[in-house]
């Protein structure tokens, strides 16, 4: 079986970072000039917090630009977990200051009870998404879709409620369904532990047990990792 990803490796993280915020920006101005318009979905973590401030000064068309979040905890916007909070600080800056922003929380108590509204939201935006930016995590979870989880077998909707295991905050997350209906998958990783954990997402094993596997394997979209170890 043959995958569509590919892998380009670098000497340091920052010139990993650079080379995956240029490649978003290529991906963007070829989908604005086609269509006028383009999605993009983010994550948070490390990785999106050295890429944000890089991304938010690229020259294009900002706001024909839909940006969304693949993932974020159940916690008020304004909390210093929220990705939408590390979104609104590091990416909605400068020139990207003039993109459409979508968040996922909503005035729901719970992630589950929110997953209708926020898959409208996600429809709305329209699919197949064009661009999504994913980090692994040391566990080998993307999104917030962990090892083991229950979400790792959402295939019929977009959305999902998890929990994650290290800090058992509910969130609320695009589904594996969803990773599967995006067009360009861009997934930077860093660092000789994250090294091992994806050297073993490659060999043959179930999916849950590295989700990041559910891009790796994926025949129906274009996954390009840009490692530096």
């Amino acid at each position: 079986m043959t995958h569509r990803y590919s892998m380009l490796e670098f000497s340091s993280g920052d010139q990993a970072i650079g080379a995956a915020s240029m490649r978003i920006e290529q991906i963007l101005k070829q989908i604005l000039a086609l269509r006028g318009k383009a999605s993009l979905g983010v994550c948070g973590g490390s990785t999106a917090t050295s890429l944000f401030p890089i991304l938010s000064q690229c020259r294009l068309d900002w706001a024909d630009v839909h940006i969304f979040l693949v993932d974020e905890r159940w916690v008020p916007i304004d909390n210093d977990d929220s990705n939408e909070k590390l979104v609104r600080s590091l990416l909605l800056q400068g020139p990207a200051a003039a993109a459409r922003f979508y968040g996922l929380k909503t005035r729901h108590g719970s992630a589950k009870n929110a997953l209708n509204e926020v898959e409208q939201r996600l429809v709305d935006l329209g699919v197949p998404f064009d661009v999504l930016f994913l980090g692994m995590g040391d566990d080998g979870h993307i999104a917030s879709l962990f090892p083991g989880g229950p979400e790792n077998e959402e295939h019929t909707r977009l959305v999902a409620a998890s929990t994650a295991p290290a800090q058992p905050v509910e969130r609320i997350s695009l589904s594996p369904g969803a990773l599967g209906q995006t067009r360009h998958i861009i997934l930077p990783v860093i660092g000789s532990a994250k090294r091992v954990v994806l050297d073993k997402a490659l060999a043959l094993g179930p999916v849950s047990r590295f989700p990041v596997r559910h891009v790796l394997t994926s025949q129906s979209t274009s996954c390009e990792l840009f490692l530096a170890f």
